[in-house]
């Protein structure tokens, strides 16, 4: 069994007013002190790189018609840990109201934000593998989708699509460090796909 089933994203963006001051203290002091928490295994923070997006006639984003689903995506922070259990306790809302006036100040300046909290139920390993690191940490290139089903009866559907299709074609792709299939804990998501890549071009 993996060391790292549980994953913890967060979608947002940042306006550019603050923009260093708030990288400096995500980096330095919350991702370490986050670190410290029992079950935490790694942590990963990554920028979106525009020149991936497809040509402007494909759709980039469709998004549930939900008022309250926070919209951003330039940047995506991501925690691993033993289970997705140990990022419930203490409780998200009780968790927040713990940090120290500094702490909220700067996560306040998140706009867009949205968040789900992952179990893994799969992963593969690609001919890149030996690229990830350090240690458990995902590969320097990353696609997060988060999404559900228009009709749950598709879910079963989905499961048996990469198992048998997608994570089996990965194995082999030039690329491709790795890729892991979630489902989340609850909340706007029910499945994930963390693809992991050693590069832009892969």
């Amino acid at each position: 069994m993996a060391e790292d089933c549980g994953i913890w994203a967060s979608w947002y963006d940042l306006t550019k007013d603050g923009e260093a001051e708030y990288l400096a203290w995500l980096h330095e002091e919350h991702i370490p002190s986050a670190l410290a928490r029992p079950g935490f295994k790694w942590a990963a923070h990554y920028r979106l790189e525009h020149r991936a997006s497809p040509s402007p006639t494909h759709k980039i984003k469709a998004f549930i018609e939900d008022p309250g689903l926070g919209r951003g995506g330039e940047f995506i922070l991501i925690f691993g840990a033993g289970s997705a259990h140990d990022f419930l306790d203490p409780a998200p809302d009780d968790l927040l109201k713990s940090y120290d006036p500094r702490s909220q100040e700067m996560l306040a300046r998140r706009t867009g934000e949205r968040t789900a909290y992952f179990t893994e139920v799969g992963r593969v390993d690609g001919p890149e593998i030996a690229k990830r690191g350090p240690g458990l940490t995902p590969g320097p290139m990353i696609q997060l989708g988060a999404y559900r089903a228009k009709d749950p009866v598709w879910d079963l559907d989905f499961a048996l699509w990469y198992l048998h299709d997608r994570l089996a074609n990965l194995r082999e792709m030039k690329g491709c460090i790795g890729a892991r299939k979630l489902v989340s804990l609850g909340g706007w998501a029910r499945h994930g796909i963390l693809y992991e890549f050693d590069s832009l071009a892969g």
